[in-house]
């Protein structure tokens, strides 16, 4: 028995690897209960932020921020920290692109490739969120179909309720395979600069900095 239970050991701590901590926290919550700087962070974690509030998260790869009245649960799949934005905005600092991926109501948010990227995603509502690619370009996953945010662009996103079959027989299959119907609406000016600005300040301490 005690051997078998040895041998369990490594498979336990490989599903608990952590995928980072805590590196600040302001009437934020981790799981529920206060958030302390410092506390290890896993995958299934739920975090979320009062308003005013706010809660920095430093990854392997780098940071993640989320401003006040934010929520959002934290995973991982091969390799691949990830986290899913329920409300609120989110602001993510990355070195390598392809070691993050944020879920989004209008799709999967990533860089195009390997290069350092820094964006920030805000959800007005369950059908509009906007979208900022500050450095590198972005790509919008929407099941498949992939829409590309180009460095300096600010997009409005507006999700589209898809019609139901006017005869009433989409099967389970062609449910499922649906996709979002999306309109990109661009931003020009820098009205996101002003209201961002203290987000960028706050994760400045990266040692990746954009030219």
């Amino acid at each position: 028995m005690l051997c078998a239970m040895l041998c369990d050991l490594p498979a336990m701590a490989t599903s608990d690897k952590a995928l980072g901590m805590i590196a600040e926290a302001e009437h934020a919550h981790l799981d529920g209960v206060s958030a302390v700087t410092g506390t290890t962070i896993y995958a299934g974690d739920a975090i979320d932020t009062e308003n005013p509030g706010v809660l920095r998260l430093r990854l392997a790869s780098g940071q993640l921020y989320f401003s006040g009245a934010s929520a959002a649960t934290l995973s991982e799949h091969e390799g691949v920290a990830a986290a899913k934005l329920v409300r609120g905005t989110a602001s993510f600092s990355i070195p390598d692109a392809t070691q993050f991926e944020l879920e989004t109501p209008a799709g999967i948010l990533r860089g195009s490739g390997r290069d350092f990227i820094r964006g920030q995603v805000t959800i007005n509502n369950p059908h509009e969120l906007i979208v900022w690619a500050l450095h590198g370009d972005l790509i919008l996953d929407n099941d498949g179909e992939l829409n590309s945010i180009a460095e300096g662009k600010t997009f409005r996103i507006v999700i589209e309720d898809e019609s139901a079959n006017p005869a009433g027989d989409d099967s389970p299959q062609q449910k499922r395979r649906k996709r979002r119907k999306l309109l990109f609406f661009l931003i020009f000016g820098g009205a996101l600069v002003g209201v961002s600005a203290l987000i960028w300040t706050r994760t400045s301490e990266s040692q990746y900095t954009p030219n």
